[in-house]
């Protein structure tokens, strides 16, 4: 599954209001909120130590109703995505931000359209609800006192049916506040949606698409810890450039801080990684995460530390990077192959940071995980990390070790069914 200005703390404003609609014989639903490219993670598109950017295309299914009474089950997906923080404290205020997405209704269901003569359609989202587990509100209708509307959506009859959330901008939802210690799961909970269909020879046939989530529904888990009184996480200008997931899979890039030492002496990085991972697990089965890669961020503020000390530029090799598996198993996974993921020799600038995509080309394994006997989900985290820098081209290494974040960082949260 952004913060103040570009990936910093921010206040806290009016969510923006998008529209979503539906049309056919259905509805439009969409809800919101961590993707790589196929091999090396591009830096451009690696988001700010301590954002979460995905896009989720989560099953849902829609009961439509006409006069009232129900007429028929339409299973499909909402494809959606947006922008969070990767940790939160005690009682701190967070939003899901720069949320946008759309559903697809299959091209069998447009063409029952000529059989009314109907060719348009207008639609109004009068719930649209994001779920935050153990936080306050524990849920936010972002449709409610002021529902999405659209009006005069095409339909062509015998094609699939695109309808996007919202037409033009993106959408934020919250504020939610955070409890004071575990995790928060943020979810796509439910979504209502009035659709007027319009004939050519001018009556209307109203219907109602009343969407759940049909399968998991988790967006994104978020660790809780640290110091209480930080300020508001509202996350602005992060990048968001994902192509479409698999049906129950997110394709996503969680950029995590890192507290590391260096020579026995303490520096900030940022670890990045992006993937394909499923949403679910089965019992008695297994997941992996596909495409996977990543990056180290040394940010401007520590690439000038290091220019203090003399240096003018670095390279050397990752050695580690572990996942650690609560709920199944291995329990921890290191990801970095033997041998390691070299860092290419890298020009230190002033103020400026340094982003590497690891590795450079080709992709990680990544799994596979399984749940344990028993267990109810399975969540994968980050956990440490260790590398050898060696400065300046010289032959000497300087070893780096890096503990796991506090709070946790999830990568995933699954549920098992």
């Amino acid at each position: 599954m952004r913060l103040g200005n570009a990936g910093r703390p921010g206040s806290g404003g009016r969510p923006r209001r998008g529209l979503a609609a539906a049309a056919g014989a259905a509805a439009v639903v969409l809800s919101l909120v961590q993707a790589p490219a196929a091999h090396a993670l591009p830096p451009r598109d690696v988001p700010a130590v301590g954002v979460d950017t995905g896009r989720f295309k989560l099953p849902i299914g829609c009961t439509i109703s006409l006069a009232g009474l129900p007429v028929f089950y339409l299973p499909t997906d909402v494809d959606v995505q947006g922008v969070a923080p990767v940790q939160l404290g005690p009682g701190q205020e967070f939003w899901l931000t720069q949320g946008s997405g759309s559903i697809t209704f299959p091209s069998w269901l447009t063409s029952l359209a000529p059989i009314l003569g109907i060719d348009k359609a207008d639609a109004r989202v009068t719930d649209l609800t994001i779920g935050a587990s153990d936080s306050t509100p524990s849920a936010i209708n972002i449709a409610e006192g002021e529902p999405f509307e659209i009006k005069d959506i095409a339909i062509e009859a015998g094609r699939p049916l695109t309808v996007g959330l919202p037409l033009t901008g993106t959408f934020d939802v919250g504020p939610y506040k955070a409890p004071d210690a575990g995790k928060v799961t943020l979810a796509f909970d439910h979504a209502v949606a009035e659709v007027d269909l319009k004939s050519q020879a001018g009556f209307t046939l109203p219907i109602k698409a009343d969407c759940k989530p049909s399968a998991g529904n988790a967006l994104l888990t978020i660790g809780v810890g640290g110091a209480p009184g930080q300020p508001p996480a509202k996350i602005t200008g992060a990048p968001l450039n994902f192509p479409e997931p698999a049906s129950n899979e997110l394709v996503g890039i969680i950029n995590a801080p890192y507290a590391c030492t260096l020579g026995g002496e303490p520096v900030n990085v940022g670890i990045a990684v992006g993937a394909h991972i499923p949403l679910v697990a089965k019992k008695g089965g297994s997941f992996s995460f596909t495409e996977a890669s990543g990056a180290l961020v040394i940010p401007a503020e520590t690439v000038n530390r290091l220019i203090g000390k003399g240096h003018r530029s670095a390279s050397g090799t990752v050695r580690t990077l572990n996942l650690e598996v609560d709920g199944g198993t291995p329990a921890t996974q290191n990801v970095i192959p033997a041998g390691g993921v070299a860092i290419p020799p890298t020009p230190l600038v002033r103020d400026r940071q340094i982003t590497v995509p690891l590795p450079s080309d080709g992709t990680l394994t990544a799994g596979p995980f399984t749940p344990a006997p028993g267990a109810t989900s399975v969540a994968v985290r980050l956990g440490s990390a260790a590398a050898d820098f060696t400065f300046d081209g010289g032959t000497g290494t300087v070893p780096a070790t890096c503990g796991a974040p506090s709070p946790e960082v999830y990568l995933v949260d699954n549920p098992v069914t």
